[in-house]
């Protein structure tokens, strides 16, 4: 029932408040959330979320927030859905809910928030309004996360200086140059021989920094000998969406294994 003036005749519109909230994913294909640190919900999971204000269009509304709130930011891709859900603090609202691309930024809590983090689909944790559940259930079935293999690092015109074939299998890389290309102990190479046209796939260990040494340990020791010319590669897997995004840290080596060139 809406209350009306007998006076003048004017009704009030108890009417649904109209709100925004943002669906973000990074290259990794995990969810942007918010710690919240305001009732409703005050320290519970949620998507960044906020009120329109008077001047705002709904589009301008979720990139304000998801900025505010997150640090993240972000450009609209699509609408996902609208939803309604009934509130103590605010009663009904209207919630309009868009696809965001990650632009830039590193997570952080801002206004209205104590925490804001990426997190893996798989590990999410309870989200406390259901608006937010339905919208992410949505945006999950409709846009789903497809996972490429994209180039990381390469490593290029290495030349073996040893090799051993009584050692468990890897790739020794001088650790400087591991620095240099953005590879890590342990990490999974693909090996390209330019003088025999042999690949193999292995890990790679450290050797000793500015050491130049390139050394094919293990079984991978028969795919070479010393002096043989290598390429050394490492993927990552992203998001699809963010592939063009990653650039592959690129070393070029000399003829003594010392960094000529870096690309990034």
């Amino acid at each position: 029932m809406r209350l009306t003036c007998k006076t003048c005749g004017w009704t009030h519109y108890d009417n649904p408040l109209p709100s925004i909230a943002a669906f973000v994913r990074n290259e990794n294909g995990e969810i942007l959330l918010i710690k919240r640190g305001v009732a409703p919900g005050k320290g519970k999971w949620a998507l960044p979320t906020g009120f329109m204000e008077q001047h705002e269009n709904p589009e301008q509304a979720v990139v304000r927030e998801l900025k505010e709130e997150t640090n993240i930011k972000g450009s609209i891709k699509n609408l996902i859905g609208v939803y309604t859900e009934m509130t103590r603090v605010y009663g009904n609202i209207v919630l309009i809910g868009y696809n965001l691309e990650y632009i830039s930024g590193k997570p952080k809590p801002g206004s209205d928030t104590t925490d804001a983090r990426f997190v893996p689909v798989k590990n999410l944790p309870q989200i406390i309004f259901k608006s937010h559940r339905a919208l992410i259930k949505d945006a999950l079935e409709k846009y789903p996360a497809t996972l490429i293999e994209v180039l990381k690092s390469k490593i290029t015109e290495a030349r073996i200086t040893h090799t051993q074939l009584f050692y468990k299998g890897s790739m020794g890389i001088d650790a400087r140059i591991m620095m240099a290309a953005n590879l890590i102990p342990g990490e999974k190479v693909q090996v390209l021989n330019y003088n025999n046209g042999e690949r193999l796939e292995t890990y790679v260990i450290k050797e000793k920094a500015g050491s130049g040494k390139m050394v094919l340990y293990g079984p991978a020791s028969l795919k070479g000998k010393v002096g043989d010319k290598l390429c050394i590669l490492s993927y990552a897997l992203v998001n699809s969406n963010h592939a063009e995004n990653l650039k592959a840290s690129i070393v070029i080596l000399n003829e003594r294994n010392k960094i000529k060139r870096k690309l990034i």
